[in-house]
């Protein structure tokens, strides 16, 4: 073999090499770019129950290394929609707090959307409802096509359709829904009985599995 073919044949070695290394790396890269999901988070009681059955699905998110983050809004004074439609002009909701615009902008970021609310008098909580309304409405279509869950906290009734009122939010701005093992409501007044509820407890471990498995087919 002369010099010529010599350094022809390493050449072609060396470019080969570094193919592999740049897809090696994509790969990598690939790999190391995390799936986010935000909740939001609709009681106004910043530890209580809905916090929890959140905390449960932090758990499943941790052990699949999806970035999870919880978003309290029950304590805002936010005020609800009143239709004057500027938002469809200007993209944002006129009457929208910093702490609104900063947790739609989270959920335009997110791969996926948790909605979770204590049943108040058989529905959402009020301060959670008119968050949605104006959310929905101004940044909805930046919602389309992600994945979506709705967790409901009750004492003794109404969680199902609670559940049923959140979920309209979702399907209406084509977000895929994720299900369960049953419907996604744990129940118990007080701490120490909503950590009694065991079949609860597995109903939302199961959503936070599955919202972290549909992810990855992404």
């Amino acid at each position: 073999m002369d010099r010529r073919e010599f350094l022809k044949i390493a050449g072609t070695a060396v470019a080969t090499l570094a193919v592999r290394e740049g897809v090696g790396a994509l790969v990598t890269e690939g790999m190391k770019k995390g799936k986010k999901v935000v909740a939001i988070n609709g009681s106004p009681n910043l530890e209580g129950n809905t916090h929890y059955a959140l905390s449960l699905m932090g758990d499943e998110f941790a052990k699949e290394n999806v970035d999870f983050s919880i978003l309290s809004i029950g304590r805002e004074k936010i005020k609800g929609c009143i239709a004057c439609m500027t938002c469809k002009e200007t993209g944002e909701c006129p009457f929208a707090t910093d702490r609104e615009l900063e947790i739609i902008e989270q959920m335009k970021n997110a791969d996926a959307i948790v909605l979770a609310s204590p049943v108040y008098y058989g529905g959402i909580a009020g301060t959670m409802k008119q968050f949605l309304d104006k959310a929905f409405y101004s940044a909805g279509d930046s919602f389309a096509h992600k994945l979506g869950a709705s967790v409901v906290t009750e004492n003794h009734s109404g969680g199902s359709v609670t559940t049923e009122s959140l979920n309209q939010y979702l399907l209406i701005r084509q977000i895929n829904v994720v299900a369960s093992s049953y419907w996604n409501v744990i129940k118990g007044h007080g701490k120490e009985a909503i950590r009694a509820d065991e079949e609860g407890e597995r109903t939302i471990r199961t959503l936070a599995i599955n919202i972290a498995n549909a992810l990855k087919n992404q």
